[in-house]
């Protein structure tokens, strides 16, 4: 005679359903977590660099004669809160606390000619953001290219 009710089978087999589901959800939140975390870094980065933009801006073309020999140009790694005070910006104390590990810095570097190709007179120039250290350190690299005046 069969009773109603569930087999352990069934109770066995709907537990591990659940529990897959539970596990699926918990990972999408903390994946979910570990974005928003990055993304807000990116956009602090992002604001590193409009800072150095401000404190050392690139000179007009006709202005470069050597542009690897040019200090307005290759900027040796600065912190933000220097950067901060130079602009003489009024930042509070958390969000200077925010930027502490961020870094600028800019580097021009001769381009690199393909064989046979004709030199035009350009330059790469790269800007790199970076903050953390060793394994967790990340950086952000903006390159452009310039060319050194007549």
């Amino acid at each position: 005679m069969r009773r109603g009710g569930f087999t352990l089978i069934e109770i066995l087999f709907a537990t591990m359903i659940l529990a897959t589901g539970l596990l699926s959800l918990m990972v999408g939140l903390s994946n979910c977590a570990q974005m928003m975390s990055l993304s807000k870094e990116y956009q602090d980065a992002q604001f590193v660099f409009s800072l150095g933009e401000r404190c050392f801006p690139i000179p007009p073309n006709d202005e470069i004669t050597d542009p690897e020999e040019d200090e307005r140009l290759n900027i040796d790694p600065v912190g933000a809160e220097e950067m901060i005070d130079e602009l003489q910006m009024e930042v509070s104390r958390e969000k200077r606390a925010t930027f502490k590990d961020f870094t600028f810095e800019r580097r021009v570097e001769e381009k690199e000619l393909e064989t046979g190709e004709e030199d035009d007179g350009l330059y790469v120039l790269r800007t790199r953001i970076a903050w953390g250290s060793g394994k967790e350190g990340y950086h952000e690299e903006l390159v452009r290219l310039i060319r050194k005046g007549k």
